[in-house]
């Protein structure tokens, strides 16, 4: 069985076959994507496929195969698998002896509450830092944070580098807001998830200032709300960082996530078949 995989057949090399009996290699390099799937759309699946291939580029391994290979593979699992709403991930991996596989199959997902969305979620601070964090592959200092996550209970840790600036989330993208303008790291700092690219745009497309840069841990708190983003969690508004605290009704996070939602919804009915 493969970890995570919640279907009970998997796409491997274009072949639908049930689940548990596909594996990836022990010590296997694993490059990945994963992207939400609603009713029946894989949202944004052109930016997913641009950022797969981008891993490929960057960590210096020849591209496996054509652009379009990746998103009818996609296409082909959600249709043959009938999956209406859900996160897929995609698993490209190479053993050892230089076998190499491409799976895509459902993985256990979790979407923030209502209520999470209303009054906003708790983050914790874990220091370590992606050696190269717009390669999307398995790292070591993810499962420390998934780690120490559990072990305190809060719904996600932002990562803190060597020089004690504030990077991103485990498993998402943060923002900080501060009087009209928002915040977030440099872009070679931090994975670019796709949702933050989307969001980047929203923001220039609404007029809303913005700065990349770094911030330093010391500076959090200076602002008035921040918010991570992601796949699943889209925006999601922080209530606090260890023991600073944010505004979960900013009026500037309210009106950007208003506009990611709707655009989401354009896009998927742009893209029902």
């Amino acid at each position: 069985m493969i970890k995570d995989c919640v279907s009970a057949k998997i796409l491997i090399d274009g072949v639908l076959v049930d689940s548990d009996t596909c594996s990836v290699p022990e010590n296997a390099m694993v490059i990945y994507d994963v992207l939400r799937v609603m009713d029946t759309v894989p949202l944004f699946v052109e930016d997913h496929s641009e950022r797969f291939f981008k891993s490929f580029d960057l960590s210096g391994r020849k591209r496996p195969f054509a652009e379009n290979v990746f998103t009818d593979s996609i296409c082909n699992f959600i249709k043959q698998y009938g999956l209406v709403n859900g996160n897929v991930r995609c698993v490209y991996s190479i053993s050892q002896d230089e076998a190499v596989c491409f799976m895509v199959y459902e993985i256990k997902h979790s979407y923030p509450t209502a209520e999470m969305y209303a009054k906003g979620v708790e983050c914790g601070i874990f220091e370590g830092e992606r050696l190269n964090p717009n390669v999307k592959q398995e790292a070591a200092v993810k499962n420390n944070a998934y780690k120490k996550i559990a072990e305190t209970g809060v719904y996600e840790v932002l990562l803190v580098d060597s020089q004690k600036n504030v990077t991103e989330g485990s498993k998402s993208n943060t923002f900080f807001v501060k009087g009209d303008t928002i915040i977030t790291a440099l872009a070679s700092d931090v994975l670019c998830g796709i949702t933050r690219l989307q969001i980047i745009d929203l923001i220039k497309k609404l007029g809303i200032k913005l700065e990349e840069r770094k911030i330093s841990l010391s500076e959090l708190q200076e602002f008035d709300a921040a918010f991570v983003s992601g796949t699943s969690p889209k925006i999601l508004p922080i209530r606090s960082v260890e023991h600073v605290t944010y505004s979960v009704d900013n009026k500037i996070v309210k009106r950007l996530s208003e506009a990611y939602n709707e655009q989401i919804s354009e896009y998927i009915e742009s893209h029902k078949k």
